[in-house]
């Protein structure tokens, strides 16, 4: 029997005020998710409509296959262009149509960057959280812990400055710095290492 889990978020990004609802199936041969991120998401006819009131859930149902997973596991691991397509073993135009696919599937469309498209397999279970790893978390000061919960959410400098207060060219050089004490090479591999480092929780990535 496959389960299946449904969850909600008030949206992320330049739209809050649009919200996100995905509805995940999962069987050992793939996992189904529906993501819906307009003004549709959830729809709700008013009292007296022709019937009591009830919601639906409009369009976009999409698979994240085994090899979707595989792109996305990729990316967490910080590869790209050459590198990336020689992992997985194919052209590098067949990567970025896995990518562009991956973006519908997820509701993270171009340009929101790679890091949130990996973010955002972590937060709907299309792909597992990486495991906490033995090293020892590191310290952080008060600017990096202002910042770490929206690079865990993979979200872009600028967006990062606006929702933080923290100036742009401040944000740039912590992050940069960050990404060499954890040793990622990429944001999409810094939103993985900072989950296996215990820098961040599920719950905390992409705290407003």
């Amino acid at each position: 029997m496959p389960w299946q889990r449904y969850g909600t978020d008030p949206g992320a990004g330049p739209t809050p005020s649009r919200p996100r609802t995905t509805l995940i199936t999962r069987t050992p041969e793939r996992t189904t998710v529906h993501t819906r991120t307009d003004s549709h998401a959830l729809k709700t006819e008013p009292p007296g409509a022709g019937g009591p009131a009830r919601r639906s859930f409009p369009s976009c149902t999409t698979d994240v296959t085994e090899k979707s997973r595989q792109t996305l596991l990729a990316l967490a691991d910080g590869l790209k262009d050459e590198r990336l397509a020689e992992r997985l073993g194919i052209s590098r135009n067949t990567v970025q149509d896995r990518i562009r696919r991956l973006r519908i599937v997820l509701g993270c469309p171009a340009p929101f960057p790679l890091g949130e498209l990996v973010a955002r397999g972590y937060e709907t279970g299309a792909v597992p959280p990486p495991a906490r790893t033995a090293e020892e978390t590191p310290a952080l000061n008060r600017t990096e812990a202002a910042l770490v919960p929206h690079a865990a959410a993979g979200l872009a400098f600028a967006a990062m400055a606006e929702r933080t207060g923290i100036p742009l060219p401040v944000v740039r050089s912590t992050l940069y710095a960050l990404r060499e004490r954890t040793g990622a090479v990429n944001a999409p591999h810094l939103v993985k290492r900072l989950r296996e480092l215990g820098l961040v929780t599920p719950a905390a990535a992409g705290t407003e």
